[in-house]
C-alpha cells in the first residue's frame, strides 16, 4: 500500500509540475499575439485561464487594468507552490502514517 500511495504521489507532484510550465508558457506566449492566436496558445488558455481567472479579480484586476502588467500568473504560481509543498507533503504524510 505504500508503493502504491508513494506512486500517486508523485504522479501528483508530476501534474502540478506541468500544470506550473503551462502556466508559464501561456505567460510567454500572451506576449505574441500570433503565438497566443494559435492553435497550442488557444489549448493552453482553455487550459490555463480558469485557473488564472482566479486570481484575476478585485484589486489585482484593477491594477493589471491600469499597468498592462498582469499578476495573476505570478500568484497562481506561488499558491499551486505551496498546494503543492505543503499541503500535498501534509495529506500524504497522514496517508503514510495511517497505512504503516
Amino acid at each position: 500500500m505504500i508503493s502504491i500511495l508513494l506512486s500517486l504521489y508523485k504522479i501528483i507532484q508530476w501534474i502540478f509540475w506541468l500544470y506550473s510550465l503551462f502556466i508559464v508558457i501561456n505567460a510567454i506566449l500572451s506576449w505574441v499575439p500570433i503565438l497566443n492566436n494559435s492553435v497550442v496558445g488557444e489549448w493552453l488558455n482553455k487550459i490555463v485561464n480558469p485557473y488564472l481567472d482566479l486570481f484575476r479579480k478585485g484589486p489585482l484586476a484593477r491594477l493589471a487594468y491600469s499597468t498592462g502588467i498582469d499578476f495573476s500568473p505570478i500568484i497562481a504560481l506561488l499558491v499551486l507552490y505551496i498546494v503543492q509543498d505543503y499541503v500535498l507533503k501534509w495529506i500524504f504524510n497522514i496517508l503514510f502514517r495511517l497505512f504503516a
